[in-house]
């Protein structure tokens, strides 16, 4: 009788955490993501929400897509980039690549740049009954549909990446190129998973791990991935995309979905194709996943970045900005 008591007690607690600390409200995430230095020159350009209808699994969806635009300054001058981000991430972790100083030209002006935050992700509101690659992949389409862009240049890095390929897959007449930073796509063997990656996996209470968010907790797992020590900056974007139960859930529930499953498919990718990976990449290296992706997919280049980690838009920012600009025919 003590042990059932003892157990009703701990579930009575960890119900009244849950309801206590449902997450952080995705409004207040925004603006405190939108606080931190390094995303203040992209937060005044403002960030928008555009209502439509969309299909996700086959399904149609009343939606809200939340995203950034940043104006060419000559019209129809460069066909549009659109930026896809990885999970957890937000669409402002593209902030250095195209505001910050560095020897390669900035990439705001040039051309028309969309940065879109994903389903389920940074501070979107809509939610999905499931987040799986396909629902994120459906999503990004529906994005591009729904702003009516043509000819893009779709940049995807990570999970971002393989919601990219898939897109190009699935709505070839509006994707006229694809860059993909350090991309998921092809099934992992078995002793290719990181710890963190295994929890989120196997752990059966692995979706309410948001309960337990600190940035002591993140900084290991994240440092791993870079080359560099993690900014201020970067640890506290990572910890605020955490903070929510819903953004949570997506990590969650993508990490449980990653299996290659069209991995048959990516020979079909007929368009050109950038492949930047970095060196040090744990995830996704690139000698195993590069390497591949080079191979399937015809054409395709890669550019393979000394000392980088999974990161490298952040890490070699001009390295990228170099790359990206000539391949989308920028001066």
């Amino acid at each position: 009788m003590r042990k059932l008591s003892l157990l009703l007690l701990a579930l009575l607690v960890a119900l009244a955490l849950v309801v206590a600390r449902a997450g952080r409200d995705k409004q207040e995430l925004g603006a405190a993501l939108a606080a931190l230095p390094k995303n203040r020159q992209l937060a005044a350009y403002g960030v928008r929400q555009q209502a439509a209808r969309i299909e996700l699994l086959g399904t149609t969806h009343d939606v809200e897509f939340t995203f950034v635009h940043l104006p060419a300054r000559r019209a129809g001058w460069a066909p549009p980039l659109v930026f896809v981000h990885g999970t957890p991430s937000t669409l402002f972790n593209w902030s250095a690549l195209l505001l910050e100083p560095g020897s390669e030209p900035a990439l705001a002006g040039d051309c028309d740049v969309y940065l879109l935050d994903v389903l389920g992700h940074g501070q979107t509101t809509t939610t999905a009954p499931r987040y799986t690659f396909q629902a994120c992949a459906d999503w990004v389409r529906g994005f591009l549909r729904t702003l009516d862009l043509r000819g893009v240049t779709l940049v995807g890095q990570s999970y971002g990446g393989e919601f990219a390929w898939r897109a190009a897959l699935d709505e070839r007449e509006r994707i006229a190129k694809l860059v993909l930073i350090d991309s998921s796509g092809y099934a992992r063997p078995d002793g290719a998973w990181l710890s963190e990656e295994r929890k989120l996996r196997e752990w059966p209470g692995a979706r309410f791990g948001y309960l337990l968010n600190s940035r002591e907790r993140i900084r290991p797992a994240l440092q791993l991935h870079f080359e560099r020590e993690l900014t201020a900056d970067q640890l506290e974007e990572f910890y605020l995309c955490c903070d929510s139960a819903e953004n949570w859930r997506a990590m969650t529930e993508l990490a449980r979905d990653e299996n290659g499953t069209r991995q048959g498919e990516i020979s079909k990718l007929a368009l050109p194709t950038l492949l930047l990976f970095g060196e040090r990449d744990l995830a996704y290296p690139p000698e195993r996943v590069g390497r591949a992706f080079e191979r399937d997919i015809a054409g395709a280049r890669l550019v393979v970045v000394p000392g980088a980690g999974h990161y490298v838009h952040e890490e070699r920012v001009d390295v990228v900005r170099r790359e990206l600009r000539a391949f989308h025919g920028l001066p």
